[in-house]
């Protein structure tokens, strides 16, 4: 209509006669007429209005003025359809032109695509040539430089190699080549070369045109795939092509990226479209994920259109998120806890869902993980009826029964999550691909335990308080479900299933590659699963830590109630009729203790912080001694109180029972000392292995349980090692170094060293109660009848007599013969037991420095005599009472007897056992005599008056008890200061006073000379003889 008007208005219609009218043909123009509107439609000035107009005027001048101005508007519109008809009938055939134009290109193109091909194909082949080429022209150009050298004589001013003449410098390869291409423009190179670059040129040429011709077509089909019933007629978008169109999309934006125009829209508009194909595929996947389970076909479709998108993360993230849903209601089912408390069932169950539901982001679930600590199960309170009020008795020993019930639990639900993992493992292959599938089990491992840390956590700490928490346990020790035992069981478990758990996500085997790029990319992805392996790791562990960290404090509570208990026992041991059978019961009960608590070290914490562990076991077992050690002085103040004149070999085995309880005591930390070493020592080694911390490679095999302890203890315990000199130049960790030491492994380390050294000290205590004990009771009875004999009024007689009836009238006296017949008893009352190899073992481990048990009697005797010692006391008085030192101060007036000691001519011939037996019974028979000497000789000094007959009964006695301990050969004895003392107060007066004067004029300083000069002044003295 505007095209009418303008028409109307800049030539206005002729108005024709109706004859005029009536004879125009609206079918046919002239030929003048239609070649004007030809030209028309060919010009640069074509307009509508023109077009029209022309079209509409009449064919002659002539006719438009002899004609009517009235004319008729039907005919004028009959005019005008007949020209529309004409211009449709024109714009078909243009239609049909361009048609027949299209089918041929369409044959066309491919078969210039094919051409191209063989182009390529050639141009390759071409390329090959091309260099096999230039190889075999520059040898050809090597070759004649030599045979011109040659020639030449090497004369480097000679003519040039080009044909130049005179006396120009010689050029060089690259100018030759150059000047060969310059003077030849039919060089086969340069023309080859070109054609290298055609090549290249031809084949970004038709990348580019590709991605351009197909742009269009490609941008328009993805609304009509989005749009439903566009899949087949099933109502459903067909995402599969429309994935793959935007691929196709995306790879053309790539090959147009050097185009001066449209970059910006195409990123536009591939950027709009993949934000709706992410839109539309969630729903399909996560209807895939809930059918995963019957049909794996719709999910394996949607990791292909991820993958192809490149939004694998997303549909991993997705995929994971769904899978442990059964264990973690598992776990928060445990105990009972929706059936107890009613109401607060809904709550967890809602917690368990939102977990669910929103999982992918740990740090906005704070809150749910709160909920889910303060509703989880809890060991402290009552399974029954919350308003039953109970004591706190009862409380505890819930506590101890839901403890156990968790210990036992914690497998049952580590086997679910395996039985889990395993089913991925499978599924995962058949989804994700076998190279993925690794990372995937290890992502569903992480995410089965990230929902329930908090709570694991929660129920560590009602097994066992968080050490520094300031909560003390109330459950340790009960049946091994309590306190550090119960985590020890808990963290075994955990360890064993993460070696298990390793299993199911370690690459199949022969998932290799075969170039090296794909080699990189397959370490590229081993890294990636082994720091998934070792994050889950990590965070499956985490609720241990705390008790790694301060497992010495965590022992101190739960051992030390342990040890007051035994200590309570001990205590309680008073009489001596079952004293042994007691103390054999109670003195090794701490070992298995101390035991334990090393195992819960080693596998607690692998080694590190092994100082406070150590010292915290010392403590144990030396406290524990110490108990057995004031046991036995109790039992030694028992003796004392209930002596009687007759010896009771029963109270000697009872003693010698208890020595050899002492000797066990002592060889069983022995034992233990060694094995700890030898445990130090392996532990030191496995701190040094990195199979999980290792990168860039293949992945493990397997993971033994040592080295995931090994590896979680260091992460927990040692996060910044120091490297110290182990001695011997090579740096090492810290804690390896320490363990090495302590182990005694190093140059550092000290030999014989102990790792208990209070528990030592407190042994040796032990063995000296016990070596006082069998010395009291095997001494009892000689130092009853001696203690009084410094009274007896029989030492001031002076009565004379005929030879003869003082030859036949002096006896020994009975005090002397009891002790002399209890000595020669007590080899009956030592011999049963020494008879058994394996007690008299034990007993000989606590026989070292037995003599001091001895001394007390020589130190009253030297005091009694008026010396006062000096240096050393005590290796004074031991040399004072092996009497070597002395005998050689009494010239022909010393017993011969030191000197004439029984030798044993069959020794080497005894049989070993025998000789052991023979060995201990001397042993103790010798500290029982040295006792007997030093107390009658220190009674002798304190008699106050020896008259003469006096004087030979002390004589007697005295060679009484010489003849017994010479009967008993042992060696050492009898001591030569009794047979000195029995001639000294039988002595006459001149000899003893010339004797005493004697010595005045020895000038030896020695200690054992003054006793000697003492107790000659002492007997001149008591005889009443001048000095």
């Amino acid at each position: 209509l505007a095209a009418t008007k303008t028409m109307t208005s800049k030539s206005p219609v002729p108005r024709r006669t109706s004859s005029a009218m009536s004879s125009y043909n609206t079918t046919t123009f002239d030929s003048a007429h239609e070649e004007r509107l030809s030209s028309l439609l060919a010009s640069s000035n074509f307009s509508i209005a023109d077009y029209l107009n022309l079209a509409l005027s009449s064919s002659s001048d002539t006719n438009n003025n002899s004609a009517n101005n009235n004319q008729d508007d039907d005919l004028l519109e009959q005019k005008m359809a007949s020209l529309a008809l004409q211009l449709q009938m024109s714009t078909q055939s243009c239609h049909d032109e361009i048609g027949r134009i299209g089918a041929e290109l369409s044959a066309i193109v491919p078969r210039c695509a094919a051409d191209v091909t063989r182009v390529k194909s050639g141009l390759e082949g071409m390329e090959l040539d091309v260099r096999g080429l230039l190889e075999g022209m520059d040898d050809q150009y090597h070759h004649q430089q030599q045979g011109i050298g040659g020639k030449e004589g090497g004369n480097i001013h000679g003519p040039d190699v080009s044909g130049g003449g005179g006396g120009s410098a010689p050029k060089d390869d690259d100018t030759i080549i150059t000047s060969i291409d310059n003077n030849n423009t039919n060089n086969p190179l340069s023309t080859l070369h070109s054609l290298l670059n055609l090549k290249n040129h031809l084949t970004t040429t038709r990348s580019i045109l590709a991605a351009a011709s197909s742009w269009d077509e490609t941008i328009n089909s993805i609304p009509k795939l989005l749009s439903s019933g566009s899949n087949n007629n099933s109502g459903q978008p067909n995402l599969i092509e429309a994935v793959a169109a935007l691929s196709k999309l995306e790879q053309g934006a790539r090959a147009l990226q050097g185009m001066p125009e449209g970059q910006a829209e195409r990123t536009a508009a591939i950027s709009k479209l993949r934000t709706q194909l992410e839109v539309l595929l969630k729903p399909q996947l996560l209807h895939a994920l809930k059918k995963m389970e019957t049909r794996l076909g719709p999910l394996q479709q949607c990791v292909g259109m991820y993958g192809t998108l490149g939004k694998m993360d997303v549909m991993r993230e997705e995929y994971v998120r769904m899978r442990p849903g059964e264990v973690i209601s598992l776990w928060f089912s445990f105990g009972g806890h929706a059936a107890t408390v009613g109401k607060n069932s809904v709550v967890v169950e809602d917690d368990e869902e939102k977990v669910m539901d929103d999982e992918d982001d740990l740090d906005n679930d704070d809150k749910t993980d709160e909920e889910e600590e303060a509703e989880d199960f809890d060991f402290s309170e009552e399974t029954t009826d919350a308003t039953t009020s109970s004591s706190t008795t009862n409380k505890s020993s819930s506590t101890q029964i839901n403890a156990k019930q968790f210990i036992e639990f914690l497998p049952t639900f580590y086997e679910s999550v395996l039985e889990l993992l395993s089913k991925e493992r499978a599924q995962s292959k058949q989804v994700f691909g076998p190279e993925l599938a690794p990372s995937i089990v290890g992502r569903v491992l992480l995410e089965c335990f990230k929902p329930i840390i908090s709570s694991f956590k929660s129920r560590l700490g009602n097994v066992c308080p968080v050490p520094g928490s300031g909560i003390s346990s109330s459950s340790s020790g009960n049946d091994g479900f309590g306190g550090t035992e119960g985590i020890a069981a808990a963290y075994e478990s955990t360890i064993q299933f993460l070696s298990l758990a390793y299993d199911q996500m370690e690459p199949w085997e022969g998932q290799g590659c075969n170039n090296q790029e794909n080699d990189h990319d397959s370490a590229s992805n081993n890294d990636d699963v082994m720091e998934t392996i070792r994050t889950a790791f990590r965070m499956i562990a985490s609720p241990f830590v705390p008790y790694q960290r301060a497992l010495a404090e965590a022992e101190r509570d739960p051992l030390g109630k342990a040890a007051s208990m035994v200590a309570k026992d001990v205590r309680s041991v008073v009489g001596l009729q079952d004293a042994a059978d007691r103390l054999g019961d109670l003195a090794p009960f701490m070992f298995p203790l101390a035991d334990s608590a090393i195992s819960r070290f080693e596998l607690l914490t692998s080694g590190y912080n092994a100082s406070a562990t150590l010292s915290l076991v010392d403590n144990l077992i030396a406290t524990h001694a110490s108990e057995l050690a004031i046991a036995m002085g109790s039992l030694s103040g028992h003796v004392s109180n209930s002596k009687g004149n007759e010896f009771d070999e029963q109270h000697a085995n009872c003693a010698l029972e208890i020595l050899r309880i002492a000797g066990s005591f002592k060889r069983s930390l022995k034992s233990f000392d060694n094995s700890v070493k030898d445990r130090l020592r392996s532990l030191s080694d496995m701190m040094l292995d990195d199979t999980l911390e290792q990168s860039g490679g293949g992945l493990p095999d397997a993971i033994e349980p040592a080295q995931l302890r090994s590896f979680l203890a260091k992460e927990a315990c040692n996060l910044s090692p120091d490297y110290i000199d182990d001695g011997t130049g090579v740096k090492l960790p810290a804690s390896v170094v320490e363990l090495r030491r302590l182990a005694g492994t190093t140059s550092n380390s000290a030999d014989g060293t102990t790792l208990f050294p209070k528990s030592a000290d407190s042994v040796s205590r032990l063995a000296r109660s016990c070596q006082s004990f069998v010395f009291e009771v095997c001494y009892a009875i000689p130092e009853q009848n001696l203690r009084g004999i410094s009274a007896l009024p029989v030492w001031k007689q002076d009565g004379v007599g005929s030879g003869d009836e003082d030859s036949y009238g002096i006896l020994p006296q009975s005090f002397i013969t009891h002790v002399g017949e209890h000595i020669l008893a007590l080899v009956q009352a030592l011999e049963p037991f020494a008879s058994d190899k394996e007690a008299l073992g034990l007993a000989n481990e606590v026989m070292t420095g037995v003599i001091e048990v001895a001394v007390q009697p020589w130190k009253e005797f030297v005091a009694a005599a008026g010396v006062s010692l000096t240096g050393d006391e005590k290796s004074q008085l031991k040399s004072l009472m092996r009497g070597k030192e002395v005998s050689q101060f009494f010239g022909d007036d010393g017993d011969t007897d030191m000197d004439n000691q029984i030798e044993e001519e069959d020794d080497e011939e005894e049989d070993p056992d025998n000789k052991a037996s023979t060995a201990f019974c001397n042993q103790w028979l010798d500290v029982v005599g040295l006792a007997v000497a030093g107390r009658l000789l220190e009674r002798t000094m304190r008699i106050p008056r020896l008259g003469r007959k006096g004087a030979e009964h002390l004589a007697a006695d005295l060679n009484y008890i010489r003849n017994v301990f010479t009967a008993l050969g042992v060696a050492g004895h009898p001591h030569p200061l009794l047979g000195y003392m029995a001639k000294l107060v039988t002595m006459d007066e001149e000899s003893l006073q010339f004797k005493i004067h004697s010595r005045q004029g020895e000038k030896t300083p020695s200690d054992a000379l003054e006793v000697i000069k003492r107790a000659e002044i002492r007997i001149a003295y008591v005889r009443g003889i001048s000095v």
